[in-house]
């Protein structure tokens, strides 16, 4: 969006929030019209504003001198107060269940896409895709900082990833 559309949106919808305030209901207490059965019960009462509850001291909100006695409870601010507790009685608790056991590490997927197989005269290879990078691996090898080629038997190429000591295999098809 432009930025002087944006502007312009912006505009709008604070003149519309100007207008939406001027020409809101007056409050509560003034356009409500209490019926006189309800006036009669006394069911509802208006909050106290603040300037009423200025004029009037409450018990709750009484100030406490601070040469008052230390040990007297009704000065202190975190006394214990005499209630009621409620007795609740604990429910035998049941048998603990056995946590399941967390699953042993797994090597991840293998990382690699199968290219294709070579023979040079009694050594197999195969060519592998990792990332960007086209790599050519024979039995022995160590590929990828993590995963050793083990075995290259018939169709199918077994690695060892190395920092769980697994193996893991991948199919590479037949040779040409």
């Amino acid at each position: 969006m432009k930025r002087g559309a944006l502007r312009g949106l912006l505009g709008v919808v604070l003149c519309a929030t100007l207008l939406a305030a001027y020409f809101a209901p007056p409050k509560a207490s003034e356009a409500v019209a209490l019926s006189e059965h309800v006036r009669a019960s006394g069911a509802l009462t208006a909050a106290p504003s603040a300037r009423d509850i200025a004029r009037q001291p409450s018990e709750v909100l009484s100030i406490k001198s601070r040469d008052a006695d230390p040990q007297d409870d009704t000065t202190s601010l975190f006394a214990a107060k005499a209630e009621a507790v409620p007795v609740v009685k604990a429910m035998p608790a049941a048998a603990p269940a056995s946590a399941p056991q967390a699953a042993a590490p797994q090597a991840p997927t293998l990382p690699f896409r199968v290219l294709g197989r070579f023979t040079d005269g009694e050594q197999e290879g195969v060519f592998l895709q990792h990332n960007d990078q086209n790599l050519v691996v024979r039995v022995g090898d160590t590929i990828a900082e993590h995963y050793k080629v083990e075995s290259l038997n018939g169709t199918t190429l077994t690695l060892r990833y190395e920092p769980l000591n697994q193996q893991q295999t991948l199919e590479v098809g037949g040779s040409n």
